[in-house]
């Protein structure tokens, strides 16, 4: 799917809408957008949910491969924005809806994948935000979060936009991203962690991203690991 507005002159971008909405056809973030459809291996009959989906561009990328895709964030003007982006290519099989992350109205169980990229370490109270993700997640599903690690910060992120040759608004968006996420506290594994063990989830594996500036976790329903565990503990040898 190729980014709109391809070739045209870099300028400042003061709306925060016209903002993201690039910042989700960037090279980092589409390269970030790939790996995460290619690492969670979706089927085309389960349906998604992507929390501060922003313009919609991670929604509109995984949907080929997904029975229906539905894009959540809190502001009225990005879900719009998300919501004519659709239309532009003609997605009959995604659509956006305004919610907080902390409290969204949406039914419980009603999917099989919870994506959150960029967002848990932002929002106040993460605990209850992740806690409302595996409410909507179905047992057995999954929830995916991408965060930033401690080794994000101005100098590195320089670094890794000379290492991958980031110009213009990809470099500007870059680097405006890892001033952004220094100003917070991270949520690193281990922080991660303890969230999800108070939610009544665990983190189940994690990956590194962006040569080990992010870091893309699963966490799953701790009952289901519960489950899995007693099944393996229940085999014979041999069996």
């Amino acid at each position: 799917m190729p980014a709109k507005g391809d070739g045209e002159p870099v300028r400042r971008i003061q709306d925060p809408v016209d903002f993201f909405d690039m910042v989700g056809q960037t090279q980092w973030h589409r390269a970030i957008q790939r790996t995460l459809i290619h690492w969670m291996g979706v089927r085309d009959t389960q349906h998604l949910l992507d929390v501060g989906c922003a313009a919609g561009w991670f929604a509109m990328q995984v949907s080929p491969r997904c029975g229906w895709v539905t894009g959540i964030d809190i502001s009225p003007e990005m879900v719009r924005r998300a919501e004519l982006n659709a239309e532009d290519y003609r997605l009959d099989n995604v659509s956006f809806v305004v919610g907080d992350a902390r409290d969204m109205p949406l039914p419980d169980a009603g999917f099989d994948w919870v994506t959150c990229i960029d967002l848990l370490h932002l929002i106040e109270e993460p605990e209850r935000a992740l806690r409302e993700m595996l409410r909507v997640c179905r047992p057995g599903g999954q929830v995916i979060l991408v965060n930033p690690t401690r080794q994000l910060n101005p100098w590195t992120a320089q670094a890794y936009c000379d290492r991958h040759n980031l110009v213009d608004f990809d470099r500007d968006s870059f680097l405006s991203w890892a001033t952004a996420c220094a100003r917070r506290p991270v949520m690193d594994l281990d922080t991660l962690r303890r969230i999800a063990a108070a939610c009544g989830g665990v983190v189940e594996s994690s990956m590194l991203l962006t040569d080990g500036l992010a870091v893309v976790s699963r966490v799953i329903h701790s009952t289901m690991e519960v489950a899995v565990s007693d099944a393996a503990a229940s085999l014979e040898p041999g069996e």
